[in-house]
């Protein structure tokens, strides 16, 4: 039996409509009691003082390329997050129930961050034969995707979604024409054109994005669409979901932070799929998370130093970014360009709608919290980087928001 009471903190929840000062006591994982600061009347010993830091839902990450589950997991819950979606392009592919149970019992080794298996929607990734979704979901599937590799053709994607439509599974899609998009390496535009660098025009996401819309519209199929890029893109996501196809989207923390000119010099460690678009991307970017239409995602893509310091061109594509998506975030929050408010909803409320999850801080559930000195700044380097992976976008920089606390489930999985 094990008590913990949080005392004065700044507790911000939307999906709750709560926006106070409050002490929060949780009893063996479950949150007992929520009450305004100093209105406790049970005693605790020895309470935990949060001293008016924010404490809101922990992340929900849709999209992160999980490859040393330890130290991913642990970087995690460090970073605030209590639950992960890993793609299914690991090693190996998860296209088996097998595969999903080995992801599942890593995790509960770990004894971190939960990961929650996407699995593959064609086997083996190829994009061409349907995996067994069913099984799949069965063996604990939050929900289905091909990570960043191509479905065959417009009839593939059809059957997809009619069988997904049946067995009442949810897909989740990259909106990419590979055709238009062939052996680009980045936004097309004039940095590109200055370095010499073959672009990728926003007509490779867009005409993507709507051959796949139409096919939601044919199949009524759930879609959730991973890492939009463009302007465009909002705007097709925000109509179609304002006549009512069961479409969400996501936009990865990487395009709300950097754009293409942090490309000049050739600088690898900007080199990420989708690529970084222009300013005027950002913004209306921006402006679909403020206004609720977009969730936000991590994308982590851990990478050995070596593979992101070879020549441009021959890089691979990826930012490690899971011990500092919650600083990057609050960091825009600080500039202005990020509600606060919709920071939380775009990367605990709205990740959870979508995967039907249980949201926010509820009273007699277990807690899922993350508690965060938002006004502290805090260094980014290597050693201060739990995941594996060092190409981070971050290092040497200073950001805001200091984790203190991440519950999962009603574990403690991290406390600074």
């Amino acid at each position: 039996m094990s008590t913990l009471t949080l005392t004065h903190a700044q507790l911000l929840d939307p999906s709750q409509n709560l926006d106070q000062l409050s002490d929060v006591i949780i009893h063996d994982g479950i949150i007992q009691s929520i009450t305004a600061a100093g209105q406790n009347t049970n005693q605790d010993d020895h309470p935990y003082p949060a001293n008016n830091a924010l404490l809101i839902p922990s992340l929900i990450d849709l999209s992160a390329h999980i490859n040393h589950l330890a130290s991913e997991t642990l970087a995690a819950a460090r970073g605030g997050i209590s639950l992960l979606c890993s793609q299914p392009n690991s090693k190996p592919i998860v296209d088996t129930p097998a595969d999903v149970s080995l992801i599942q019992q890593a995790s509960t080794n770990a004894d971190n961050s939960e990961v929650l298996p996407l699995g593959a929607l064609t086997q083996g990734l190829k994009g061409d034969q349907l995996a067994n979704m069913h099984s799949l979901k069965q063996a604990g599937c939050i929900a289905l995707s091909n990570a960043r590799e191509p479905i065959k053709n417009a009839l593939v994607l059809r059957r997809i979604m009619e069988y997904a439509t049946t067995h009442d599974i949810l897909i989740m899609l990259t909106a990419e024409d590979i055709e238009l998009s062939a052996n680009g390496m980045m936004h097309e535009g004039p940095t590109a054109n200055r370095l010499g660098l073959a672009g990728i025009a926003e007509v490779a996401e867009t005409a993507s994005l709507a051959q796949q819309l139409l096919l939601v519209e044919l199949t009524g199929c759930r879609v959730h669409f991973s890492q939009i890029s463009c302007a465009r893109s909002v705007t097709m996501i925000r109509d179609a979901q304002a006549h009512g196809l069961p479409v969400s989207a996501d936009v990865a923390i990487a395009n709300l932070m950097f754009t293409d000119t942090d490309v000049d010099g050739y600088n690898s460690t900007f080199y990420v799929q989708p690529p970084l678009r222009s300013e005027a991307d950002r913004q209306a970017l921006l402006a679909g998370v403020n206004d609720g239409t977009l969730a936000i995602c991590s994308n982590h893509q851990g990478r050995d130093i070596a593979a992101k310091k070879a020549p441009f061109a021959a890089a691979e594509p990826g930012m490690s970014t899971l011990d500092s998506w919650l600083s990057m975030m609050l960091t825009l929050v600080k500039k202005g360009e990020l509600e606060l408010t919709a920071m939380v909803n775009a990367s605990s409320i709205l990740p959870a709608n979508i995967l039907r999850l249980d949201a926010g801080i509820q009273l007699n559930q277990p807690a899922n919290l993350v508690l965060v000195d938002q006004t502290a700044e805090v260094y980014y380097d290597a050693k201060s980087i739990a995941s594996r992976g060092k190409n981070s976008p971050v290092l040497g920089e200073m950001l805001m928001g200091r984790v203190k606390l991440t519950l999962s489930a009603g574990r403690e999985v991290f406390r600074a």
